[in-house]
């Protein structure tokens, strides 16, 4: 997805991998003095490169060379200036119209951002910002950005009635949910020590203490007992985990089951059957949707085209 900010790089770049996922490592980026306008906004000059430079102010709004280096150990990339620019303009047109953000607000936009990134547990969301190299409050201060943006485009964007009905109409099996089951599971390094957990489990003890007790670190025994949910032929997962998984009995453990090298337990606790969702049903779904779609691919980019277009840029440098 080509998008203009950070600001939707990466919250809604709302990707995760399993344990069986893991091995490719990604490589170091390196540092670069180059900074490229994000998009099909036209490059600004005064953007394009950090050498000599102390800061930049956008509009009388100052950005320095340290609020950058501070922002770029949470994000690296060639899109952090730029992203910060959107930033300081978003924030100046909010209150130029009186806009404000309240906590309640940025609250609720961070429990949706983490739903849609399944880290509903404070272990699974701390992984994940250790992943991104992030902080609560860089993930806080990009949830209020994103609340920020869209309340000052709120009038720009409009789903009508029609267009609801029309995606419904075009794409209506997306709107089917497969088989559904929602699982706990632990894995093991070879066939013995899963067969030792599940010898425990058969013995009275719960499926949790046990994963709790076998996990390797810390840090997987935080996350150990959590509860995960798959969709058949929708939820990535390996075939032979897959075909395990929807072939358990509820409520019982099954394995030890091979995937690439390591041994899983399963235990199924919930099973719901497919179904097609009717319009009425998913109407406010697909409405919402089509919103944050009109929002961060139309709105938002011209929005913020015309603006950076126009700011009033100059750049601070040590001579």
């Amino acid at each position: 997805m080509r998008a203009v900010t950070t600001l939707l790089v990466v919250l809604l770049a709302l990707s995760t991998a399993p344990a069986w996922a893991a091995g490719a490592e990604a490589g170091d980026e390196s540092e670069s003095q180059r900074v490229t306008v994000v998009g099909d906004v036209p490059p600004r000059p005064e953007l394009q490169s950090v050498s000599g430079v102390t800061g930049w102010v956008v509009n009388g709004t100052e950005i320095s060379m340290t609020q950058l280096a501070k922002e770029a150990v949470a994000f690296h990339g060639p899109y952090v200036l730029q992203d910060m620019v959107a930033e300081v303009l978003l924030e100046q047109e909010a209150k130029r119209q009186g806009i404000t953000v309240t906590d309640a607000e940025v609250a609720e936009k961070v429990k949706t951002f983490r739903a849609e990134l399944g880290t509903f547990s404070e272990p699974a969301f701390e992984s994940y910002l250790r992943a991104q190299r992030a902080t609560r409050e860089w993930f806080e201060d990009k949830a209020r950005s994103y609340v920020l943006m869209e309340k000052v485009l709120a009038d720009r964007v409009n789903v009508s009635d029609s267009e609801v009905k029309a995606q419904y109409s075009q794409n209506i099996a997306a709107y089917r949910k497969n088989e559904s089951v929602q699982f706990r599971t632990m894995a093991f390094p070879d066939k013995e020590r899963a067969e030792a957990a599940l010898a425990e489990v058969r013995g009275g003890k719960s499926f949790q203490e046990v994963a709790k007790e076998h996990a390797a670190t810390a840090a997987e025994r935080a996350v150990a007992d959590e509860l995960h949910y798959a969709e058949k032929r929708v939820t990535p997962l390996p075939p032979e985990f897959e075909a395990a998984l929807f072939a358990a009995p509820l409520d019982q453990v099954a394995g030890p089951v091979e995937v690439r090298g390591a041994y899983y337990l399963i235990r199924v606790e919930k099973k719901l059957d497919p179904r097609q969702f009717s319009l009425d049903e998913v109407a406010d779904v697909i409405r919402e949707q089509l919103r944050r779609r009109k929002l961060e691919q139309i709105a938002w980019p011209s929005w913020i085209s015309e603006r950076l277009r126009n700011a009033d840029i100059k750049v601070l440098t040590t001579k």
